[in-house]
Protein backbone atom coordinates (compact mmCIF):
# COMPACT_ATOMS: atom_id res chain seq x y z
CA UNK A 1 0.00 0.00 0.00
CA UNK A 2 3.03 2.26 -0.37
CA UNK A 3 3.02 3.46 3.23
CA UNK A 4 -0.52 4.84 2.94
CA UNK A 5 -1.94 2.29 5.39
CA UNK A 6 -0.73 -0.24 7.93
CA UNK A 7 -4.00 -2.17 8.22
CA UNK A 8 -3.29 -4.96 5.72
CA UNK A 9 -1.29 -8.16 6.11
CA UNK A 10 -0.56 -10.88 3.57
CA UNK A 11 -1.67 -14.33 4.70
CA UNK A 12 -0.10 -17.68 3.84
CA UNK A 13 -2.63 -18.36 1.09
CA UNK A 14 -1.76 -15.12 -0.72
CA UNK A 15 -4.86 -13.24 0.41
CA UNK A 16 -4.55 -9.77 1.92
CA UNK A 17 -6.40 -9.34 5.21
CA UNK A 18 -7.51 -6.26 7.15
CA UNK A 19 -9.97 -5.51 9.92
CA UNK A 20 -11.89 -2.44 8.79
CA UNK A 21 -15.42 -1.18 9.30
CA UNK A 22 -15.73 -3.67 12.21
CA UNK A 23 -15.35 -6.69 9.96
CA UNK A 24 -12.57 -8.80 8.47
CA UNK A 25 -11.86 -8.32 4.76
CA UNK A 26 -9.85 -10.79 2.71
CA UNK A 27 -9.07 -10.00 -0.89
CA UNK A 28 -6.67 -11.18 -3.56
CA UNK A 29 -6.99 -8.19 -5.88
CA UNK A 30 -8.98 -4.99 -6.35
CA UNK A 31 -11.48 -6.99 -8.40
CA UNK A 32 -12.51 -8.66 -5.13
CA UNK A 33 -13.21 -5.23 -3.61
CA UNK A 34 -15.37 -3.84 -6.40
CA UNK A 35 -18.66 -5.35 -5.23
CA UNK A 36 -18.36 -4.19 -1.61
CA UNK A 37 -19.54 -0.58 -1.07
CA UNK A 38 -17.11 0.07 1.79
CA UNK A 39 -14.06 -1.25 -0.04
CA UNK A 40 -15.15 0.45 -3.25
CA UNK A 41 -14.94 3.78 -1.45
CA UNK A 42 -11.81 2.80 0.52
CA UNK A 43 -9.87 1.98 -2.66
CA UNK A 44 -11.42 4.94 -4.53
CA UNK A 45 -12.50 2.66 -7.37
CA UNK A 46 -14.79 5.24 -8.99
CA UNK A 47 -12.01 7.76 -9.67
CA UNK A 48 -10.46 7.65 -13.15
CA UNK A 49 -6.87 6.84 -12.23
CA UNK A 50 -6.14 5.65 -15.76
CA UNK A 51 -6.87 9.14 -17.11
CA UNK A 52 -4.91 10.77 -14.30
CA UNK A 53 -1.91 8.52 -14.92
CA UNK A 54 -1.78 9.40 -18.63
CA UNK A 55 -2.15 13.14 -17.97
CA UNK A 56 0.59 13.04 -15.33
CA UNK A 57 2.93 11.15 -17.67
CA UNK A 58 2.34 13.78 -20.38
CA UNK A 59 3.38 16.64 -18.10
CA UNK A 60 7.17 16.23 -18.31
CA UNK A 61 9.90 13.64 -18.83
CA UNK A 62 10.53 13.07 -15.13
CA UNK A 63 6.89 12.28 -14.40
CA UNK A 64 6.76 10.13 -17.53
CA UNK A 65 9.69 8.10 -16.22
CA UNK A 66 8.06 7.84 -12.79
CA UNK A 67 4.74 6.63 -14.19
CA UNK A 68 6.46 4.10 -16.45
CA UNK A 69 8.51 2.80 -13.53
CA UNK A 70 5.79 2.68 -10.88
CA UNK A 71 2.60 1.94 -12.83
CA UNK A 72 -0.88 2.47 -11.42
CA UNK A 73 -1.13 4.23 -8.05
CA UNK A 74 -4.26 4.89 -6.02
CA UNK A 75 -5.02 7.16 -3.08
CA UNK A 76 -6.89 5.39 -0.31
CA UNK A 77 -9.85 6.83 1.56
CA UNK A 78 -9.29 5.59 5.10
CA UNK A 79 -11.17 6.13 8.33
CA UNK A 80 -10.21 9.55 9.69
CA UNK A 81 -9.31 8.38 13.20
CA UNK A 82 -7.32 5.35 12.05
CA UNK A 83 -5.38 7.43 9.53
CA UNK A 84 -4.60 10.15 12.09
CA UNK A 85 -3.31 7.74 14.72
CA UNK A 86 -1.43 5.67 12.11
CA UNK A 87 0.44 8.66 10.71
CA UNK A 88 1.39 9.81 14.21
CA UNK A 89 2.85 6.32 14.73
CA UNK A 90 4.71 6.66 11.42
CA UNK A 91 6.85 9.60 12.50
CA UNK A 92 10.60 8.85 12.36
CA UNK A 93 9.78 5.20 11.92
CA UNK A 94 10.07 2.38 9.39
CA UNK A 95 7.17 0.38 7.98
CA UNK A 96 7.98 -2.85 9.85
CA UNK A 97 8.06 -1.06 13.19
CA UNK A 98 4.95 1.02 12.42
CA UNK A 99 3.07 -2.17 11.55
CA UNK A 100 4.22 -3.71 14.83
CA UNK A 101 2.94 -0.72 16.83
CA UNK A 102 -0.32 -0.72 14.88
CA UNK A 103 -0.91 -4.42 15.56
CA UNK A 104 -0.03 -4.16 19.26
CA UNK A 105 -2.44 -1.24 19.63
CA UNK A 106 -5.21 -3.33 18.04
CA UNK A 107 -4.58 -6.37 20.24
CA UNK A 108 -4.27 -4.37 23.45
CA UNK A 109 -7.13 -1.89 23.05
CA UNK A 110 -9.26 -2.97 20.09
CA UNK A 111 -11.83 -5.75 20.15
CA UNK A 112 -11.74 -9.21 18.60
CA UNK A 113 -13.84 -9.28 15.43
CA UNK A 114 -13.10 -12.94 14.70
CA UNK A 115 -10.57 -15.28 16.35
CA UNK A 116 -7.13 -13.70 16.14
CA UNK A 117 -8.37 -10.62 14.24
CA UNK A 118 -8.66 -7.38 16.22
CA UNK A 119 -10.18 -4.06 15.20
CA UNK A 120 -8.27 -0.81 15.41
CA UNK A 121 -9.37 0.75 18.73
CA UNK A 122 -11.99 3.48 18.60
CA UNK A 123 -11.55 6.85 20.28
CA UNK A 124 -13.76 5.56 23.13
CA UNK A 125 -11.59 2.48 23.57
CA UNK A 126 -8.51 4.73 23.80
CA UNK A 127 -9.95 7.57 25.89
CA UNK A 128 -8.46 6.34 29.18
CA UNK A 129 -5.11 5.17 27.79
CA UNK A 130 -2.26 7.12 29.37
CA UNK A 131 1.06 8.34 28.07
CA UNK A 132 2.77 5.64 30.12
CA UNK A 133 0.45 2.97 28.64
CA UNK A 134 1.48 4.01 25.12
CA UNK A 135 5.13 4.02 26.09
CA UNK A 136 4.81 0.46 27.40
CA UNK A 137 3.59 -0.53 23.91
CA UNK A 138 6.75 0.99 22.42
CA UNK A 139 5.30 4.26 21.12
CA UNK A 140 8.10 6.30 22.70
CA UNK A 141 8.09 10.05 22.06
CA UNK A 142 4.79 9.69 20.16
CA UNK A 143 2.89 8.76 23.35
CA UNK A 144 1.80 12.31 24.33
CA UNK A 145 0.85 13.00 20.72
CA UNK A 146 -1.49 9.99 20.75
CA UNK A 147 -3.16 11.12 23.98
CA UNK A 148 -3.73 14.58 22.50
CA UNK A 149 -5.06 13.16 19.22
CA UNK A 150 -7.60 10.98 21.04
CA UNK A 151 -8.76 13.97 23.12
CA UNK A 152 -9.34 15.98 19.92
CA UNK A 153 -10.81 13.15 17.83
CA UNK A 154 -14.29 14.72 17.67
CA UNK A 155 -12.99 17.45 15.38
CA UNK A 156 -11.82 14.98 12.71
CA UNK A 157 -15.26 14.71 11.11
CA UNK A 158 -15.49 18.51 10.86
CA UNK A 159 -12.43 18.57 8.58
CA UNK A 160 -14.41 16.98 5.73
CA UNK A 161 -16.08 20.31 4.90
CA UNK A 162 -12.99 22.51 5.35
CA UNK A 163 -10.83 23.84 2.54
CA UNK A 164 -7.31 22.44 2.35
CA UNK A 165 -5.50 25.21 4.25
CA UNK A 166 -8.10 25.28 7.05
CA UNK A 167 -7.93 21.50 7.30
CA UNK A 168 -4.13 21.64 7.58
CA UNK A 169 -4.40 24.23 10.35
CA UNK A 170 -6.97 22.13 12.22
CA UNK A 171 -4.89 18.95 12.11
CA UNK A 172 -1.78 20.80 13.22
CA UNK A 173 -3.52 21.78 16.48
CA UNK A 174 -2.87 18.15 17.49
CA UNK A 175 0.48 17.81 19.25
CA UNK A 176 3.18 16.32 17.06
CA UNK A 177 1.38 16.80 13.76
CA UNK A 178 3.33 19.05 11.39
CA UNK A 179 2.80 19.90 7.72
CA UNK A 180 4.02 16.57 6.33
CA UNK A 181 1.87 14.35 8.56
CA UNK A 182 -1.15 16.63 8.20
CA UNK A 183 -0.83 16.54 4.43
CA UNK A 184 -0.61 12.72 4.44
CA UNK A 185 -3.74 12.45 6.57
CA UNK A 186 -5.64 14.81 4.26
CA UNK A 187 -4.64 12.85 1.16
CA UNK A 188 -5.10 9.30 2.44
CA UNK A 189 -8.23 9.83 4.50
CA UNK A 190 -10.01 12.97 3.27
CA UNK A 191 -9.09 12.67 -0.42
CA UNK A 192 -7.86 16.26 -0.51
CA UNK A 193 -5.81 15.77 -3.65
CA UNK A 194 -3.92 19.05 -3.43
CA UNK A 195 -1.77 17.64 -0.64
CA UNK A 196 1.96 17.44 -1.37
CA UNK A 197 3.92 16.02 1.59
CA UNK A 198 7.55 17.09 1.74
CA UNK A 199 10.21 14.87 3.30
CA UNK A 200 13.91 14.42 2.55
CA UNK A 201 13.14 12.40 -0.59
CA UNK A 202 10.75 14.99 -2.00
CA UNK A 203 13.06 17.87 -1.12
CA UNK A 204 15.72 16.08 -3.17
CA UNK A 205 13.30 15.66 -6.09
CA UNK A 206 12.19 19.28 -6.03
CA UNK A 207 15.69 20.77 -5.73
CA UNK A 208 17.17 18.47 -8.39
CA UNK A 209 14.41 18.27 -11.00
CA UNK A 210 12.00 21.12 -10.25
CA UNK A 211 14.06 24.08 -8.99
CA UNK A 212 11.95 27.19 -8.50
CA UNK A 213 8.67 25.26 -8.74
CA UNK A 214 6.15 24.46 -6.01
CA UNK A 215 3.20 22.10 -5.78
CA UNK A 216 1.04 24.30 -8.01
CA UNK A 217 3.09 23.07 -10.98
CA UNK A 218 1.52 19.62 -10.51
CA UNK A 219 -2.13 20.74 -10.32
CA UNK A 220 -4.70 19.23 -10.49
CA UNK A 221 -2.82 16.04 -9.52
CA UNK A 222 -0.56 17.30 -6.75
CA UNK A 223 -1.01 14.31 -4.43
CA UNK A 224 -0.70 11.71 -7.15
CA UNK A 225 2.36 13.40 -8.64
CA UNK A 226 3.94 13.46 -5.18
CA UNK A 227 3.30 9.74 -4.78
CA UNK A 228 4.82 8.97 -8.18
CA UNK A 229 7.89 11.12 -7.57
CA UNK A 230 8.37 9.83 -4.02
CA UNK A 231 8.16 6.19 -5.15
CA UNK A 232 10.34 6.82 -8.19
CA UNK A 233 13.18 8.59 -6.40
CA UNK A 234 13.35 5.86 -3.77
CA UNK A 235 13.48 3.18 -6.48
CA UNK A 236 16.16 5.20 -8.27
CA UNK A 237 18.25 5.42 -5.11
Amino acid sequence: MGGQTFSWSEEDDGLFCAVLNDRVYRIRSLEDAASDPYLRSYFDLDYDYEKAMHEIAAKDDILKAAVEKIGMLRLLKQDHFIATISFILSQNNNIKRIKGLYDRLCRKYGHEVEPGCFSFPTKDELKDVSIEDYRELGCGFRAPFLVDAVSKADMLDEIDVMDFDSAMDALMTIKGIGPKVASCILIFSYQKREGFPMDVWMKKVMSTYYPGKDKSYFAPYEALCQQYLFSWIRELS
